[in-house]
């Protein structure tokens, strides 16, 4: 009879019980929190968000295109370029992923601050030396670069500068260029190591062979402009006011007014046989069947736009319009 337990001490068991369970519910919980909770570092944080990111895709898709036209006109081979990736890292990750011998521009870009780098892949710059002295790559991508090879890239360099300013036209214009050209890492220090960069790799197909290329832009660089890298400005039809609007007006204006533009009158039409043009002679006078009170058509290109009669300005014959053909009547084929 001493096993049996009592009700006090039944209530007690199931007390002790249940606060054992909520004390195990509880550490396990505050383990399970603990492997949820993970440091976070504030230097790998975003610095460049997606809109930015997006307008750096647009750009440099057009640069891309651009930069493949220019390559063909200056290398006389068909050249293909495309955006690999366009990504966010440190200053010392895009650092250390240099190969060595490289090619590095440092480029100024106002209104961006600081500089750029264009870093060229030795394979892409012995595709170009090769090019230039009018043969193929050797393969032999790992021997230091002279300093007649540099100058003849670097002149590449000049040409992609001008189509990086065009690239960016939509967006911004800037003023590019390249302040000098090192072929070791270790003078190319544009940045702190920690900044965050935006990396462009772009990927050249010249034939059978490639190689790439890639553009360095500090986040510091683009502070200045970071309100014109919105892409929803751009969809929403606000046009960036530089304060040259008044400026581009005039100048359109003024090139329209200054453009030539060529106008042909024409008398009405009049039959005449072969004969009688193969058998035209000096002095030969032929009759129209246009009136004399009947005014001629005055054509732009091909299309008439005015009619006008005849008569002399000093010394000169003359033409002065009388009505404007309008737009409902004109007849826009081309003449036969």
């Amino acid at each position: 009879m001493s096993d049996i337990l009592s009700q006090s001490e039944i209530d007690e068991l199931l007390n002790t019980l249940m606060a054992g369970d909520a004390a195990a519910d509880a550490e396990e919980s505050e383990g399970s929190l603990a492997l949820r909770v993970k440091e976070y570092d504030f230097r790998t944080a975003n610095r460049f968000p997606k809109e930015q990111m997006r307008t750096f895709h647009v750009v440099f898709e057009t640069f891309s295109q651009l930069f493949a036209n220019r390559l063909s006109s200056v290398l006389r081979v068909s050249c293909e370029c495309d955006v690999l990736s366009i990504e966010e890292c440190s200053y010392s990750e895009f650092n250390n992923s240099l190969p060595a011998p490289v090619v590095l521009a440092i480029m100024e870009a106002p209104p961006m601050y600081g500089s750029l780098i264009v870093q060229m892949s030795p394979e892409f710059a012995y595709m170009l030396i090769s090019r230039l002295f009018g043969g193929v790559s050797s393969g032999d991508n790992m021997k230091q670069f002279t300093e007649i090879e540099l100058a003849l890239v670097e002149r590449v360099l000049r040409q992609a500068v001008g189509v990086f300013d065009e690239a960016w036209d939509k967006v911004i214009e800037l003023t590019t260029q390249i302040d000098r050209i090192e072929t070791s890492s270790q003078f190319a220090q544009i940045t702190a190591p920690n900044d965050p960069v935006a990396v462009v790799i772009v990927n050249i197909v010249m034939g059978d062979e490639s190689g790439l290329m890639s553009i360095c832009i500090p986040h510091t660089a683009i502070e200045p402009i970071a309100q014109q890298l919105n892409t929803r400005m751009w969809y929403s039809g606000a046009i960036r006011d530089d304060g040259r609007g008044e400026e581009r007006t005039a100048m359109l204006t003024s090139k329209l007014v200054e453009t030539p533009i060529p106008l042909t009158a024409f008398f009405d039409q009049t039959l005449a046989t072969v004969s009688d043009i193969v058998n035209l002679q000096t002095g030969d006078v032929i009759k129209l069947d246009h009136a004399v009170d009947q005014p001629l058509t005055i054509r732009i290109q091909h299309i008439p736009k005015f009619r006008a009669t005849m008569g002399t300005l000093g010394s000169r014959y003359a033409l002065q319009i009388v009505d404007i053909i309008k737009e409902e009547n004109q007849d826009e084929s081309f003449a036969r």
